[in-house]
């Protein structure tokens, strides 16, 4: 066997392993939800009224990508208020709050825009 022909194995190989992984990668990336452009696809969320100082809420509801999420804790400040930056949220959403103990204050369901001027909504 000529050792060009070492060669060209070598090389159709190297080019085959690249095929698979470029085959591989495009489905990696558009599998993950898309981020919502600022104020086009869903909002963040404050809360329009205050929670119990020093406790924490939680989100539920759907996310930009329409899926049913539920938030990490916020920490609510000494005046009962926080907001989740970061989390983008459409349509029906509930606010639970709790005391510093954990027991749960009180629950707020709102309905949050899929778009509107601004980045932020208040629940």
């Amino acid at each position: 066997m000529p050792a060009t022909a070492g060669v060209r194995t070598g090389i159709g190989r190297i080019a085959a392993g690249v095929a698979m992984i470029a085959a591989v990668v495009p489905v990696a990336v558009t599998t993950a939800a898309p981020a919502a452009l600022a104020g086009s696809n869903g909002q963040q969320i404050a809360f329009n009224y205050t929670g119990p100082a020093y406790g924490f809420a939680y989100l539920e509801g759907f996310n930009q990508a329409g899926d049913w999420v539920y938030s990490p804790s916020i920490p609510l400040d000494s005046s009962g208020y926080g907001q989740l930056n970061g989390w983008w949220w459409r349509g029906f959403v509930t606010v639970n709050f709790y005391y510093q103990n954990g027991t749960w204050a009180r629950g707020n369901t709102c309905t949050v825009p899929t778009d509107q001027w601004g980045d932020w909504t208040y629940c």
